[in-house]
């Protein structure tokens, strides 16, 4: 329990919860920046290169499975060394690596660079969870997730319309000189290069904002959250069998497979949006680069007003209908209307209708996110970034697989049967959210 001088100190630490969240969600919008501006460029990226669609859709995938490989350890390096090293570590590296993606010559180089991008991404998310575990209160979470998850959604909505203007905007500027292969014209190697500048100076603001724990005297110090004897006992277990400890309780709890089973869903689906979504609009409706950007932008900007919402519902829904309902409800509700959205897509001739439809669907996918993590919170107990690093392992392999199979079954069957699968995989989802059970934590040995 803490002291009175530490409860005491509530409106400071409040309005320090505040200051963290900002800040983790300025991390989040460029962690999102850096992610979704692939995509946009993948068309002129392909022909400055000479890539074939099959290589262009691999590369697109690339970084989801380093991603979603690395989720796990480097949640587990969050829970173990502190959220805050370990995320401004992170924005270092993958900014750093998006700098070096204006570099590369060729197929080798770009999967090399998307590995590596989704190894020094991966434990972005894992550790924000943790460390508004350690900040906000139960009934607060949802929300204080939701505005570090908004914070990504608005950097991936901004992405592609900033990312064609500026491509387009450097044209002749710094690296398009530098390098003959340039038969498109756009500079998509100066936008990579001066988004990694710009991630340095977030991983510096962070670094200097941002405390892993509560305090009561100073935002520096150490706070009496835990005694002494507990953090020697802590650090006294080998890093090697604690993790493995993790894993072992994470393998065995029906609850986690079901989270990963919907995230792998869900994101089939939703990673169209900033993988494949510009190719299909120039493919099936010739829209050019900078009204591909625009557009891509409306269905990111539709879907980042659910994560507004998306907080106080699950924090409102758990108050009205206890923590098991309150979490599945929202899961399960807005994963059904992404299925529904992809099915509709189909019936429609021109283009507008589809973007707006799409729209809708990335609204109730970030309308489900904070639901999400309210979850791992709720169920992570000390290990809430390793829990939540399961969810998003398999999420992002199905991310990593989305651009590959889609791909191939659009030139086989065409786009209809490609959003037909989507439609699929949301259904699935949906069906795996709505038995996530909230009330059975990761440490009372649920199986």
């Amino acid at each position: 329990m803490l002291s009175p001088a530490y409860q005491s100190d509530a409106p400071r630490r409040l309005g320090y919860l505040v200051l963290l969240v900002g800040v983790t969600a300025l991390a989040a919008f460029w962690l999102y920046i850096d992610r979704v501006c692939f995509s946009t460029l993948a068309d002129p990226i392909q022909r400055d290169l000479g890539l074939s669609d099959s290589q262009k859709e691999f590369i697109l995938g690339a970084f989801f499975f380093t991603y979603a490989l690395f989720q796990i350890p480097m949640g587990s390096l969050a829970d173990r060394f502190g959220p805050r090293r370990v995320l401004a570590l992170s924005i270092v590296a993958w900014s750093l690596v998006t700098a070096t993606t204006g570099l590369v010559a060729g197929f080798v180089g770009l999967i090399g660079v998307r590995f590596l991008l989704g190894i020094s991404e991966a434990g972005a998310y894992p550790a924000a969870a943790g460390l508004i575990k350690r900040w906000a209160p139960a009934g607060v979470r949802g929300v204080c997730s939701s505005v570090v998850a908004l914070g990504g959604r608005i950097g991936g909505a901004i992405a592609p319309y900033l990312t064609a203007w500026l491509a387009i905007g450097l044209v002749g500027v710094g690296f398009t000189s530098w390098f003959a292969n340039n038969p498109s014209g756009v500079n998509w190697r100066g936008v990579f290069v001066l988004y990694g500048l710009c991630g340095i100076a977030v991983a510096g603001v962070f670094w200097l904002v941002v405390r892993d724990r509560p305090v009561s005297e100073s935002l520096v110090s150490q706070p009496p959250e835990i005694g002494e004897d507990q953090v020697a006992a802590r650090r006294s277990v080998r890093p090697e069998r604690a993790f493995l400890q993790q894993l072992a309780v994470l393998i065995q709890a029906r609850n986690m497979w079901l989270y990963g089973g919907m995230q792998f869903g869900v994101n089939i689906g939703w990673i169209f949006l900033v993988t494949l979504l510009p190719t299909y609009l120039n493919q099936v409706f010739a829209v050019p680069l900078e009204e591909r950007g625009r557009m891509q932008s409306i269905v990111l900007v539709i879907g980042l007003f659910g994560m507004i919402f998306g907080g106080l519902f699950t924090d409102l829904l758990r108050a009205w209908l206890g923590p098991r309902l309150g979490r599945s409800i929202p899961l399960g509700l807005a994963l059904g209307g992404c299925s529904v959205a992809f099915f509709l897509i189909p019936t429609f001739t021109t283009v507008w209708p589809i973007v707006v439809t799409l729209g809708v669907m990335a609204f109730l996918v970030d309308l489900h996110n904070p639901t999400v993590w309210s979850f791992a919170q709720d169920v992570g107990g000390k290990t809430v970034g390793t829990a939540l690093g399961f969810g998003n392992m398999w999420g992002n392999l199905g991310a990593a697989l989305s651009p590959v199979v889609l791909g191939a079954i659009a030139r086989a069957g065409g786009w209809d049967m490609a959003f037909i699968v989507c439609g699929v995989a949301f259904a699935s989802a949906a069906g795996c959210g709505l038995l996530l059970d909230a009330t059975r934590p990761l440490d009372a040995g649920e199986h």
